[in-house]
């Protein structure tokens, strides 16, 4: 399960969402791309926070 569906599976679940948000709107963006889709999007991601964290790192060393 995701963390995304054990939200939707909690009881009154939607108390726990800002304001002017709705599983409706969650729904459209979770379901927009793919697993596999989403977890290379993660990854470049993170491999962009790392060089930019080791970037700091070299100007300050």
């Amino acid at each position: 399960m995701t963390p995304y569906d054990k939200l939707r599976s909690l009881p009154q679940s939607e108390k726990y969402l800002k304001l002017g948000t709705n599983f409706e709107i969650l729904d459209k963006i979770a379901y927009q791309m793919g697993d596999n889709q989403a977890a290379d999007q993660m990854k470049a991601a993170r491999l962009k926070l790392f060089k930019t964290i080791y970037g700091q790192t070299l100007k300050t060393g």
